[in-house]
C-alpha cells in the first residue's frame, strides 16, 4: 500500500474514532445519560454505523482499532459501569467488524452488494449480541459482579446488554447501508479531482 493511501486510512480512522467518542460522550449527555433508553438506542446505533463504515472504507484493522479504543476511552470517561465490561465490548465490536470484513472481502454470498450487506448485517448483529449477552449479562453480572452491585442495577444492566444490543447493531448496519453509497461517490469524485490537479 502506498504512503498516501496509508495516511488517508489513518486519517479516516482517526476521524471515525473521534466521531464515535463524541457520540458516546456528548450525545449521551444531550439525550439524558447512559441509563436513558433513547440515549442507548441512538448512541449505540451510531457507534455501530461508524464501525461498519470504518471496516468497509479503511479495512479490518481500522474497524478493530475503533472497536477497541472507543470503549477504552468510554471507560476512562466513566461511561462504562465496570472494567469487566471492557473485554466483552471489544470482542462484540470485533465480531461485527470481522463479519463485515470477511463477507465483503470474500463475497461469500455472491457478487450482489445488497445480499452481502443483508447477510453481514444479520450475522454481525447476532454475533455481537451473542458476545455481549453471554459475556456481560450472563457471566459478568450474574457471576462476577452479582454481589458488588445492587439488584436494580444488575437488572437494568442485564437488559441493556440483551435485546437493545441487537436492535442497535441492526439499526447501525441499516443506517450504514444508506450512508455508504454517498461516501463512495464523494471518494470517487475526490479521486477524479486529485487526478487532474
Amino acid at each position: 500500500m502506498g504512503t498516501k493511501k496509508q495516511i488517508l486510512r489513518i486519517t479516516q480512522t482517526a476521524l471515525l474514532l473521534g466521531l464515535t467518542v463524541a457520540a458516546q460522550y456528548y450525545l449521551t449527555n444531550i439525550l439524558g445519560g447512559p441509563a436513558n433508553p433513547a440515549s442507548q438506542l441512538t448512541v449505540g446505533s451510531l457507534v455501530n454505523l461508524f464501525l461498519v463504515i470504518s471496516v468497509l472504507e479503511c479495512g479490518f484493522w481500522s474497524g478493530f482499532s475503533i472497536g477497541a479504543v472507543a470503549p477504552l476511552i468510554a471507560l476512562s470517561l466513566g461511561r462504562l459501569p465496570h472494567v469487566w465490561f471492557l473485554p466483552f465490548i471489544v470482542l462484540g465490536n470485533t465480531a461485527l467488524v470481522f463479519t463485515f470484513w470477511i463477507i465483503f472481502r470474500k463475497k461469500l454470498f455472491g457478487p450482489q452488494f445488497a445480499v452481502n450487506w443483508a447477510a453481514a448485517s444479520v450475522m454481525g448483529a447476532l454475533f455481537k449480541f451473542g458476545v455481549l449477552w453471554t459475556g456481560i449479562a450472563q457471566i459478568v453480572l450474574k457471576l462476577i459482579l452479582y454481589e458488588a452491585l445492587p439488584p436494580p442495577q444488575i437488572e437494568m444492566l442485564s437488559f441493556a446488554f440483551s435485546m437493545p444490543q441487537l436492535a442497535t447493531a441492526l439499526t447501525g448496519c441499516i443506517s450504514a447501508y444508506a450512508v455508504y453509497p454517498a461516501l463512495k461517490k464523494i471518494s470517487a469524485v475526490n479521486k477524479i479531482n486529485a487526478k487532474y490537479r
